[in-house]
Parts: C-alpha cells; sequence; structure tokens
C-alpha cells in the first residue's frame, strides 16, 4: 500500500534538518549539552594555552577563571546554536532547489519517490541508512550530506503518522537486513 505526503519545504524545515544532522554526527552520543561542554573545555583549554604567559601561577585563581569561562560558554552555547540556526538558514536555505516549493513523496513496497515542480527522482528502500524520528519530523538518512524529510504536519492525522513511520522503519529495517539504524530521540 503507497503513502503519499504533500507538503511545502520551508524554512523551519531546514532548521530541523540542520539540527537532525547534529544529532546524526559525530557527538551525537554525547547529546545536545554533553556537545556544549565538549566545546566549553575546549574554549578553555584554548584560553589557557594561549594565555600561558599571564597565569598568575596560583592554582586556585587559575581554576576559578577556568570554571567562569567554562561556565559561560556552557550557558552560551545554546544561544550561539540558535543564531546560528538562523543564519544558515537566511543565508543557504534560499539556494535548495526545494526552498519553499511543494514537494511531494510517495513511500512504496519498492522505495521512496519524490516529486517537486517537474523533477522526479527514486531512493530504494536499501539506501536508507538511518531513520531518526522527532515529535515533529521522520529524517531518512540517505548519506552524510543527504537526507529525507518527512514533516509530520503533513499526513491527516497522528494515528496516520504513527502508522506512516511505522510503515518506514519496517521497510528499511527490512531493506538493509536490521542493518539500518532507527532512533528516537526526545
Amino acid at each position: 500500500m503507497d503513502h503519499s505526503v504533500t507538503y511545502c519545504f520551508g524554512r523551519a524545515d531546514y532548521i530541523a534538518l540542520l539540527r537532525a544532522q547534529r544529532s546524526l554526527g559525530v557527538f551525537h552520543r554525547f547529546g545536545r549539552w554533553g556537545r556544549y561542554a565538549c566545546f566549553g573545555f575546549f574554549c578553555v583549554a584554548l584560553v589557557n594555552l594561549t594565555n600561558i604567559l599571564s597565569w598568575s601561577f596560583d592554582p586556585v585563581v587559575d581554576l576559578t577563571l577556568s570554571f567562569i569561562v567554562f561556565v559561560i560558554i556552557l550557558l552560551a552555547a545554546p544561544l550561539g546554536e540558535f543564531l546560528a540556526d538562523r543564519v544558515l538558514s537566511l543565508w543557504v536555505f534560499p539556494r535548495f532547489s526545494v526552498a519553499n516549493k511543494d514537494l511531494t513523496l510517495t513511500f512504496a513496497d519498492d522505495g521512496i519517490r519524490s516529486q517537486y515542480g517537474g523533477m522526479e527522482g527514486k531512493i530504494p528502500w536499501g539506501s536508507v541508512k538511518r531513520v531518526l524520528e522527532t515529535k515533529d519530523y521522520l529524517f531518512l538518512s540517505i548519506s552524510r550530506a543527504e537526507k529525507v524529510v518527512v514533516p509530520r504536519r503533513a499526513v491527516a492525522s497522528p494515528a496516520a503518522a504513527a502508522e506512516l513511520a511505522q510503515y518506514i522503519r519496517s521497510k528499511a529495517g527490512a531493506a538493509a537486513g536490521g542493518a539500518a539504524e532507527i532512533r528516537r530521540p526526545v
């Protein structure tokens, strides 16, 4: 049984795609705050290495200053990530061929068919490496750079969205011989 969804790929979808890319990246196991902490430790190490001549040689003062820098970086990282997403969406999103266009995805037994404008494409289920499920989207990872975005708003009801998600998980898992990674982050 074929399932079809049609939606307009907008700026919010692109920002969600950026977040999904990060959650599937190298630091995905650390989670969002773990990435911020790694960034904070990196910044503290960089500050300490570049200010080696101005150290006070008092361990309490140096550790206190390092801790303050770490906390500032840790608290500023979410704002930086938010602003970076918005700037990227203003700069890169308009260059996408599907930006602000209606996109139709058809999920069939033989694969995924996409259509927007006058262009059509087909992706076999065996090409889906990962399925990332969030409360608002399903992301089907084809490669490191390619994702198929399926917003839940494009489906008629929550029950239909759950049925579509189950269908996609079963097809992606069966085609990969159970090797497709299926994740459901919060």
